[in-house]
């Protein structure tokens, strides 16, 4: 990969707004920073992410809008909303159920506002743009003092990583020549265009990559926190070291299927990002931490973040927050932020500031705890930093420190004994709305509450006993069109599921249909794939969705991955609908068929087949 020309950094970078020219190959398009007396259509829609005031501030791309879809909305009525708004998809991510719209420049707000009034969305985002949080200082000053506040020399006594453990690097790129990152990847992408270019073109993501993972005893340069866990680099960024929600939502879930257990994000202000919040959902899914910097803005904020992911503050060298750090309920702990030594371009090393530098410690320390425990969650080894972080300030958990001073020695020393908890209670679930008693004469959302110790891994909304779709990111909200059912009576029930498997059935809520399809629910013997369609291009988590017909009354129903049999159940009546969550995260690129064979009451046996495939 070569070298290309590359901007000068200076000064402070969190306050930073600028105006790019429209760009190509996943290019940022038009930003523009949001001004409170600016009538531009922007205003005519609320967006929910700019309650938090600090998101509100930030720039945003004029001219794209990111659309999440409510699971179970009809693929023809999107399609249509989307061409009366004269929107047009120019980009997906399958894993969070996201769509990336083009609008016109101007119209973002009316083309929110008139999808919003459809009913088929439940998410309507600006795609904020973000900042490399970094703040140069003086190359010599105090080459890595980090490690030993943070306890590293002791931590290595009983592990300097595992090679099993990979941690991702989502940010600029990486330097690849450096001698001290040479040997220490293991692979990456660049989702900011597309191809497996991850060349470094701002240099933050070569210092945050060598905080982690430098090469050590290899007499040349700096030490990382972990000696042996490789890396995943990603590039999100454009060449001023600013990245789209939607870009860093991509590297993180890219990160995750690649295997990932530590995911580094020095961005910010990300604790009210929804949609970065969807993918740290997904990662954590798979089994990924994500370890996100609090920001440079030296500000209290209220945000309370959100459980997937870990925020993490900057201390100064007297153990005091740093000047420039961001502070509020949504830290989760912090580390050393201030003259942190690191690579830098073109073989050398230079000291820098921010929070950027101090979130790839605390990535660092997880990784240690992982590589001597790899089989714990990644919600006990977030429980492992904050559990026996060094308490500062306030005592206990407070909006500045959160729970104190990230301890790699402590850690890898609890996580020799360290288990998961063990979940014997299955999730509770009950469906909010509609009521019982409802007259539903048109499409309706369908909220639902589910809650686990564990976490929910989905969520399933049946209509009569039979599923209709699936969600898995909270909260839960679906959408249900009475026309593909008779009128009369219907009972809802919602189906919750925990990543330990125990599932719980709501209690029924009976409704009435004012108007139906007048459709019989029995026809003739046959599948039907309802979703994803034939040839579709699919991610991470799918949910195929298929109709059973059978006169003679249905039986059985076997799912099969390219002929690998991955679930059976039992389905009754002569018509009924079944969906199966497909993890395809580690599946090879490439066509994969999927096989549903039904077995009707007479033993006589029905196949359906659908190709789908993965870039």
């Amino acid at each position: 990969m070569g070298r290309r020309n590359l901007p000068a950094r200076s000064g402070v970078l969190a306050g930073l707004l600028l105006v790019l020219p429209g760009a190509g190959c996943g290019g940022l398009g038009n930003i523009a920073g949001i001004d409170a007396s600016d009538p531009s259509a922007a205003a005519q829609y609320a967006f929910p992410d700019d309650a938090d005031p600090v998101l509100a501030q930030r720039p945003f791309v004029e001219t794209e809008l990111l659309v999440q879809p409510y699971p179970g909305a009809d693929a023809e009525a999107l399609a249509l909303a989307y061409a009366q708004a004269s929107a047009t998809v120019v980009a997906r991510l399958d894993e969070v159920d996201l769509e990336v719209l083009s609008v016109t420049a101007g119209e973002l707000g009316a083309v929110a506002a008139a999808l919003d009034a459809t009913g088929l969305i439940e998410g309507l985002h600006k795609n904020y743009v973000f900042t490399a949080e970094g703040l140069p200082d003086d190359p010599l000053y105090a080459r890595q003092w980090h490690l030993d506040r943070i306890g590293a020399r002791e931590a290595w006594e009983t592990t300097t990583g595992s090679r099993a453990v990979k941690v991702a690097v989502v940010d600029s790129g990486i330097d690849t020549t450096h001698p001290d990152l040479t040997g220490r990847v293991a692979g990456g992408w660049n989702v900011y265009n597309d191809n497996a270019d991850y060349e470094d073109v701002y240099g933050h993501g070569t210092m945050v990559a060598g905080i982690i993972a430098a090469a050590t005893r290899n007499a040349t340069g700096v030490a990382g926190v972990t000696w042996d866990c490789p890396l995943l680099v990603v590039r999100a960024s454009d060449e001023l070291g600013q990245a789209t929600a939607r870009h860093l939502a991509a590297g993180i879930l890219w990160s995750a299927g690649q295997g990932a257990k530590v995911i580094n994000v020095s961005f910010a202000p990300l604790q009210s990002n929804r949609l970065v919040r969807t993918a740290a959902q997904a990662a954590s899914r798979q089994g990924a931490l994500v370890v996100i910097s609090a920001g440079n803005f030296g500000q209290a904020g209220t945000a309370a973040g959100y459980p997937e992911a870990l925020f993490v503050g900057a201390l100064d060298n007297a153990d005091a927050l740093a000047s420039f750090s961001d502070s509020g309920p949504f830290i989760g702990l912090v580390a050393p932020g201030t003259g942190i030594y690191s690579t830098d371009w073109g073989a050398t090393y230079r000291a820098a500031s921010g929070t950027s530098f101090a979130a790839p410690i605390v990535a660092g320390v997880a990784a240690l705890g992982w590589s001597i425990n790899p089989d714990l969650r990644p919600s006990t080894v977030a429980a492992l930093l904050t559990d026996h972080a060094v308490d500062l300030g306030t005592p206990g958990v407070d909006n500045t420190f959160g729970a104190g001073r990230v301890d790699a020695a402590a850690v890898v020393a609890a996580a020799v004994y360290a288990e998961d908890e063990a979940d014997t209670t299955p999730p509770t679930v009950r469906i909010a709305s509609p009521t019982a008693g409802a007259r539903i004469s048109g499409r309706v959302q369908v909220s639902i509450t589910a809650a686990d110790d564990s976490g929910v891994a989905d969520v399933v909304l049946l209509v009569d006993g039979l599923p209709y779709a699936t969600d898995t990111r909270a909260p839960y909200r679906l959408v249900l069109e009475p026309t593909r059912f008779a009128a009369g009576a219907h009972v809802l029930t919602a189906r919750a599921t925990d990543w330990a498997g125990h599932a719980t059935v709501s209690t029924g809520v009976t409704v009435t249909f004012a108007r139906g399809s007048g459709a019989s629910t029995a026809s003739t013997t046959g599948i039907v794939f309802d979703s994803p369609a034939a040839g579709a291009t699919v991610r991470g988590n799918v949910t195929i969705q298929a109709t059973l017909r059978d006169a003679d009354g249905l039986a059985t129903v076997e799912w099969l991955i390219d002929g690998t049999s991955k679930s059976v159940g039992a389905v009754s009546g002569t018509s009924a609908g079944v969906s199966y969550l497909w993890r395809s995260a580690g599946s090879a690129r490439g066509e994969h068929v999927v096989t549903l064979v039904v077995m009707d009451a007479t033993g006589a046996q029905t196949t359906g087949r659908l190709t789908l495939t993965i870039p």
